[in-house]
């Protein structure tokens, strides 16, 4: 094994296509570390300084992360290697390698270890990381046989949905009438999302639909006008909609046009008496299912039309694909959202000391309780393997 590196603005086809072997067979899938994903932000300004760190043997990557460098903090003399950055931070919801089915160990040690070799620096800030599967135990146990120090920063616990979690009915292909999973909703949640669907009939007109728009392109500008159409659409109100920057509205649409190509994007539209009332996008990355983006009728806000359209979606993914699960991508403060999903993952923020006397003197002066270790990560494994 060894170790590379190569600006994201330089990655070959032949990159390319390692790359996209590794994502199919990683053992953490991560959307956000996907070529399909990562290739189109060359174009967008925010990814200048976009690295990406690869261990490989014999022309087979076996891990990869994107990095940038930034000061600790300001005024700080210390320079780390960090997976957020102007473009990851706001855009990339998970942060974790890709790291190959087979040596997980070994490859993370090297893609921790090495990065001082290739002219990185000697500490990693690895932002959004599983607290606990196989990366997680991974990770301490390479801290375990070297010498590297890690300091847990923050946490912060996500929506999450797994398939054995739903109860949802056998179906070959997309509904037409949306199918709404709410055992796992408090009583009170229950009684709100059907008041919220007889709501939205009510209003529109008609029934509520559900419709397959995955195939069809032309969905895309249905719902970057639907996007605009609310709040999000409003400079003054602090909206990002896509159409306000073409940069990200192409960044969007070579995103989409990837995965779509691939049968990889399940794109599902709500609707009642032709109007449209949510659309909802989610990508496919090494087998898992992610929530990319989406948008709803303003109008109709009253009725919660987005908390409709994403509990249907969740059922869909597993309805149409053989996904082991759903990460939608919110945390814990788009509450009303969060408690959709039946599950919950606890990601955190750490600070690694790979390599030199100035990044391990830095984290000996943490505090101990924030130090991670194998046995921390045993401890809390079960606790955050299910619902709080």
């Amino acid at each position: 094994m060894h170790i590379r590196l190569i600006p994201l603005s330089r990655v070959t086809e032949t990159d390319a296509q390692a790359w996209r072997r590794l994502a199919d067979l990683a053992v953490e899938p991560n959307l956000y570390l996907d070529p399909r994903f990562l290739i189109p932000a060359r174009a967008r300004p925010e990814s200048d300084g976009m690295q990406i760190v690869v261990v490989e043997e014999r022309g087979q990557w076996l891990a990869a992360l994107a990095v940038t460098t930034k000061e600790v903090a300001n005024g700080a003399r210390v320079r780390a290697a960090t997976t957020g950055g102007p473009f990851m931070t706001p855009h990339s919801d998970r942060h974790h390698p890709l790291v190959r089915r087979g040596d997980v160990v070994g490859a993370l040690t090297l893609l921790l270890r090495g990065m001082t070799s290739i002219g990185l620096p000697g500490l990693v800030q690895l932002q959004r990381f599983p607290a606990e599967g196989v990366l997680a135990e991974a990770l301490a146990e390479a801290v375990n046989q070297t010498s590297m120090l890690v300091h847990e920063r923050r946490r912060e616990v996500t929506a999450f949905a797994r398939r054995a979690s739903l109860p949802v009915p056998p179906g070959d292909g997309l509904a037409t009438v949306p199918v709404l999973v709410t055992s796992h909703l408090a009583k009170n949640e229950r009684k709100q999302t059907g008041r919220c669907a007889r709501g939205l009939e009510r209003i529109a007109g008609g029934p509520l639909e559900l419709r397959d728009r995955s195939a069809d392109p032309t969905v895309d500008e249905e719902f970057l006008d639907l996007q605009a159409s609310g709040w999000k659409g409003d400079h003054s109100r602090g909206g990002a909609a896509l159409r306000l920057n073409p940069q990200n509205e192409r960044w969007f649409r070579d995103v989409t046009s990837r995965f779509r190509r691939d049968g990889d994007l399940l794109v599902t539209q709500l609707a009642a008496a032709g109007q449209t009332l949510w659309i909802g996008y989610v990508l496919r990355s090494g087998g898992a299912c992610f929530g990319f983006l989406d948008a709803y009728a303003q109008e109709h806000a009253k009725y919660s039309p987005g908390s409709i359209g994403r509990n249907a979606e969740m059922t869909q993914v597993f309805r149409v694909t053989d996904a082991p699960f759903f990460d939608p991508a919110f945390d814990a403060r788009y509450a009303t959202a969060t408690r959709i999903f039946p599950d919950r993952r606890t990601q955190v923020d750490l600070l690694v000391a790979t390599r030199g006397l100035a990044a391990r003197t830095l984290l000996r002066a943490a505090p101990l309780a924030q130090r991670w270790s194998a046995e921390a990560v045993r401890r809390q494994a079960p606790a955050s393997a299910t619902r709080p």
